[in-house]
């Protein structure tokens, strides 16, 4: 059976704190004006490249304001779902990474642990696992699904697609603000690769 794209994972634009390499998590900010421009470059991208179907967007300011721009392009509503919130870093949010990536570093070590104020990464991947099998099946029905949401739900999805659950993925590629990963399905597995953007390793906390 050949493969079939059934959904596109849109990275929000940029944020301030993108800007000033720091850890977001659940912090509601919203984009700076070099996210708006992402955004709106890979709003055109979408609706030029492919017919979509669906709209599904994480809850936070940043991903739903880049989830808005190419629902009128496309004339599509945006249903949110807590599915594809990023991984809650709890005390960590909004801390410098060059401070604070050994700590964070250290849960990815220790996936059942959680960050206090947070989540442990194995909640994480659970959380995350549920949202993908539920809608990469409704996708197969309903059609092209495009996603807006955040590093960690494309990196936790090339760990879950892997088979290797907990830890950072042994290999696979997520986007930079405002990129898109393209999710294909030959009927048994699932492959996820950038088609827009700058890619980049994936890791926890890029």
């Amino acid at each position: 059976m050949s493969r079939k794209m059934i959904a596109v994972i849109c990275r929000h634009g940029e944020t301030d704190l993108n800007a000033g390499n720091r850890f977001r998590g659940w912090l509601d900010v919203p984009l700076d004006s070099a996210g708006e421009e992402q955004a709106e470059a890979a709003a055109s991208f979408l609706t030029l490249q492919y017919d979509i179907k669906r709209i599904i967007s994480s809850p936070l300011l940043r991903a739903f304001t880049t989830a808005q721009l190419f629902s009128k392009m496309a004339e599509l509503p945006v249903s949110q779902d807590r599915g594809l919130l990023p991984w809650h870093v709890g005390i960590l949010s909004g801390l410098p990474k060059n401070e604070a990536m050994p700590a964070l570093k250290l849960f990815v070590q220790n996936p059942h642990v959680s960050i206090p104020n947070g989540e442990s990464l194995q909640d994480f991947e659970t959380r995350a696992c549920e949202f993908y099998t539920r809608e990469f099946k409704e996708a197969e029905s309903e059609g092209l699904t495009a996603m807006f949401a955040h590093t960690s739900n494309v990196t936790v999805l090339e760990n879950l697609v892997s088979g290797c659950r907990g830890g950072e993925p042994e290999s696979g590629e997520t986007v930079k603000p405002g990129g898109i990963c393209a999710v294909w399905f030959d009927g048994e597995k699932y492959e996820v690769e950038p088609v827009f953007g700058k890619p980049e390793a994936a890791n926890y906390g890029s």
